[in-house]
């Protein structure tokens, strides 16, 4: 039956209410463009979000940080003397080398003859002063701003400094205090304290109190250290029951702490001990950024991505606006190696000062200049939004591209360097204390195999070479690099 006028009229009425097939591709379309501009857009405001708070982090991280390096460069030094030279010499432990002239590091600059005058050796032993106090600065710092598990391990570098007597030199021994503040790290850490690492160590020895590792210089605890009955005091848990009525060999629960991450672990370990207007810095961080990421019992501080931040207590070969650092491309030595002291010392008595230790003649393009300390101010650094540092850390990240030791050994630590050769350039040597050392934050430490255990030992030629990339925080990926977030950034 043909449809009436009224009733074609109605059909095509109803039909206009539905969509074609084409129609709702469009919207669909539309609908899913609009989607990823809004997911993208939430993405990014999230993103942006989270550098502005980690940036906020790492400066206010990286300001308490300063201020605890300002407060050790300006505090009084607590040492521990051992015996002195002369002391030594009347009991027959040590024989004076009698008529010997001046020489070795520190006396370049000061003595010019082998017959010094009195203002000369007067000169020479303020100068050998003033390198303790510096030397051990160095080593408060490292105590109390530790950046890898060693700095936590080992207790006070001995630290040795000449006399000159009527019979010619003397050998004498300091050490710091070992600060509380370590002790109480190393207690978090679940690590005998200073004092329960001497009478342990009294205890398994069968010695008397007279022998302290932690505490007295005239024991070389950090060469003791690779001894392992020590060793095991040192990494001794109190965190697992021990039972010491059990049969031999008995070993002694070891700590669980692992060397990944280390040094955001030591960033939680100095905030959770370091007093902030009547509470614990730590107290300042929302509990959501602390962590276990790698189940080891130490908590890491964590970004806004929450990934492990980085601490370089001494950026040796960092490259920011913050650092003097090597400059490539400087016209002159002293632009390509800027001066800037360092703050522990006031008095520039750090041999590297001394012209009698520099190469002769320099290495082409360089100067003196070139291998005088610089000023490097701790620096928190967060891995931004890919989660790759790209640049040197103090652990062996052997899962990292395109090489995989990028870090340094065990015995890595700035109070593990010793002078080479078996310091006969130094002289004289302490007895019972026979390698000086020299708590240095300049070291290149590329120039030690990360996996080869050994000695780091001092080197003023090494000291251009960890400028210009070879020390820790040195850039390896600038791909990686180029999102990172520093504390540094600001200027500060």
């Amino acid at each position: 039956m043909p449809l009436s006028k009224d009733d074609s009229a109605d059909v095509r009425s109803r039909a206009r209410f539905g969509f074609t097939l084409i129609e709702l591709m469009v919207v669909i379309t539309l609908m899913v463009s609009l989607g990823g501009m809004l997911t993208y857009a939430l993405a990014s405001a999230t993103n942006s979000a989270r550098v502005k708070r980690t940036q906020a982090d790492v400066i206010t991280i990286g300001q308490l940080l300063q201020s605890r390096v300002n407060e050790v460069s300006l505090a009084q030094v607590s040492l521990v003397y051992g015996r002195s030279g002369a002391e030594l010499a009347r009991t027959g432990l040590f024989t004076p080398q009698g008529g010997a002239p001046i020489s070795g590091p520190g006396t370049q600059n000061v003595v010019t003859s082998s017959s010094p005058t009195r203002g000369q050796l007067i000169n020479f032993q303020a100068n050998e002063r003033a390198r303790l106090i510096l030397m051990a600065r160095r080593d408060l710092a490292r105590m109390v701003l530790p950046e890898c598990q060693a700095d936590l391990l080992y207790p006070p570098a001995s630290l040795q400094f000449r006399t000159l007597g009527p019979s010619g030199w003397y050998p004498n021994v300091a050490q710091v205090k070992p600060p509380a503040q370590w002790s109480r790290m190393r207690t978090l850490a679940g690590l005998y304290s200073a004092g329960d690492i001497d009478a342990e160590y009294q205890v398994v020895n069968s010695v008397n109190g007279s022998t302290n590792p932690a505490t007295n210089p005239e024991y070389g605890a950090i060469t003791e250290a690779s001894v392992a009955g020590f060793e095991q005091i040192l990494k001794q848990s109190t965190k697992v029951y021990w039972n010491p009525s059990a049969a031999p060999p008995n070993p002694r629960p070891q700590t669980t702490w692992t060397r990944e991450h280390e040094s955001s672990e030591c960033l939680y370990l100095i905030l959770a001990t370091t007093e902030l207007f009547g509470k614990t810095a730590i107290d300042k961080i929302p509990p959501s950024q602390i962590a276990d990421t790698d189940q080891d019992g130490v908590p890491e501080i964590l970004d806004a991505w929450g990934n492990p931040y980085a601490f370089l207590r001494n950026p040796i070969g960092f490259q920011k606006i913050g650092i003097k650092n090597f400059v490539p491309g400087g016209s002159t030595p002293i632009e390509s190696y800027p001066i800037d002291p360092d703050p522990f010392d006031f008095l520039a008595a750090d041999f590297r000062y001394d012209n009698g230790t520099h190469p002769t003649p320099y290495a082409a393009g360089t100067g003196e200049t070139t291998y005088f300390p610089i000023y490097l101010p701790p620096v928190v650094v967060s891995a931004g939004l890919d989660g790759e540092f790209g640049m040197r850390l103090t652990y062996v990240n052997t899962d990292s591209s395109p090489e995989p030791e990028i870090g340094v050994n065990d015995g890595y630590s700035s109070s593990a360097v010793q002078y080479p050769g078996g310091n006969s350039s130094y002289g004289p040597i302490y007895p019972g204390v026979p390698i000086v050392r020299c708590p240095d934050p300049y070291f290149d430490v590329s120039s030690v195999p990360s996996n080869v255990a050994g000695t780091y030992q001092f080197s003023i030629s090494s000291i251009a070479t960890a400028k210009t990339g070879g020390g820790l925080g040195a850039v390896l990926d600038q791909e990686a690099v180029a999102d990172n977030i520093t504390s540094l950034d600001s200027g500060i």
